[in-house]
């Protein structure tokens, strides 16, 4: 499904849906005003929880064929886990993020069979952005004997951790979709995690709280093509 979604894409940008300020209206516009243009939607725990499964899920059956990623982020008890993947998957999402660091046997294992049983697909945490980060980085080549293991439909690593984005997709080939957040929030420009693997870039407010998002939305997808073009030369070919 998402590697459909990203084929189909005009833009290689999924776009973060996080405050639970945002008014449901509005986001129901801005999803149908960008339906076919953008990989899809990533609907953040801040979202979720402030509207409510209902609405999230009405907002999700009005949109068909419109790919929602639940960026739940999830580290707890297997038990509790698959229930989490339970309500998501009556949901209508499409797919849900598990934090790699929670390792496999035990853990990622039981989502993963959970997802696949569920029709979810399965999308790995790899790193975060912020400043202790370090210290889940420190257990990067233990998360990337886990992804090997989970076999997820796709990985999520910050556009600023060029280094992981290249080193995974050298690593595993063309194996996972990688969609990388944090463009402009993170100090990552647009392009630059496309031109180190990534296969889609998650924009939020940049272009959410736009005064005409659908304008703010191509200035951005302008910025991708110009940094592609720009550093082509040393640009992972994909």
């Amino acid at each position: 499904m998402i590697r459909g979604a990203v084929e189909r894409a005009q833009v290689k940008l999924m776009v973060a849906l996080d405050s639970p300020r945002l008014d449901l209206g509005f986001v129901a516009d801005l999803v149908s005003s960008m339906r076919g243009i953008v990989v899809g939607f990533k609907i953040g725990t801040p979202f979720l929880l402030g509207k409510g499964l209902r609405a999230v899920r009405n907002l999700i059956e009005s949109s068909p064929g419109t790919y929602f990623l639940a960026d739940v982020k999830l580290a707890d008890t297997a038990q509790v886990m698959e229930y989490v993947v339970e309500l998501l998957r009556d949901s209508g999402f499409g797919g849900l993020v598990v934090n790699g660091f929670i390792g496999y046997e035990g853990a990622l294992e039981r989502v993963a069979k959970k997802c696949e049983s569920s029709s979810l697909e399965l999308f790995v945490q790899v790193s975060f952005d912020h400043p202790a980060a370090y210290i889940i980085d420190s257990r990067y080549p233990d998360v990337k004997i886990a992804i090997q293991k989970t076999d997820p439909s796709g990985l999520v690593v910050p556009a600023s951790k060029t280094t992981i984005i290249r080193d995974l997709r050298e690593t595993f080939g063309n194996r996972y979709v990688i969609l990388s957040p944090g463009i402009f929030a993170a100090g990552a420009g647009p392009g630059e995690a496309l031109c180190y693997g990534a296969d889609a870039e998650v924009v939020g407010n940049r272009v959410v709280l736009a005064p005409s998002p659908r304008e703010a939305l191509g200035s951005v997808a302008r910025s991708q093509a110009r940094y592609l073009s720009e550093n082509r030369e040393r640009c992972l070919t994909r």
